[in-house]
């Protein structure tokens, strides 16, 4: 079995290392922080900090959240199927008529994020794709190279460093 697993404490972090997310964090907290020094009531400035608060434990709670969903890795196994977990997707794909590429041409990278999760170094859910194709994708990173699998007019993209290996993997035992 081959298999690129990330643990959602994994996805946690990549989501808090984001730097939009700390970026947006550091702004909100710097305006509140502000606002709390020019406060001149004692009642203003304890809602205000408790804001704050809330602000910045905000986005690890509600990236946290999704380790009560059930999800245990977010990925892709290949054992004969291909079985891929890009949060909201959790499918087994066909792989016995299905065209599997190898492309580094700009057209099949994700564009647009549908429906799904998307940070400088984690994508996963349904993208529009350059080429204006719909498609599942499952991104770790990035990847001169990624896989394209058109598995009966429905499109996977899996990027991540190291994917050829699964190219290779697959190519051998269709």
């Amino acid at each position: 079995m081959y298999e690129y697993k990330l643990t959602p404490i994994d996805v946690v972090f990549l989501n808090l290392s984001s730097p939009l997310v700390l970026s947006i964090v550091i702004v909100v907290s710097l305006v509140i922080g502000y606002f709390i020094q020019k406060a001149e009531s004692r009642k203003v400035k304890v809602l205000l900090t408790i804001i704050l608060v809330f602000v910045i434990i905000s986005i690890p709670l509600l990236t946290t959240a999704k380790l009560f969903l059930g999800w245990d890795w977010y990925g892709y196994e290949y054992d004969g199927k291909l079985h891929v977990k890009a949060w909201p997707v959790d499918e087994f794909v066909d792989l016995r008529n299905a065209e599997i590429i190898l492309t580094n041409s700009s057209e099949w990278r994700p564009k647009i994020r549908t429906f799904g999760e998307g940070t400088t170094y984690l994508g996963m859910g349904y993208y529009k794709l350059e080429n204006g194709v719909k498609a599942v994708v499952f991104r770790h990173k990035n990847s001169d190279s990624f896989v394209v699998i058109n598995a009966s007019g429905k499109y996977y993209v899996i990027i991540h460093p190291g994917v050829e290996k699964l190219y290779k993997i697959m190519r051998v035992k269709k």
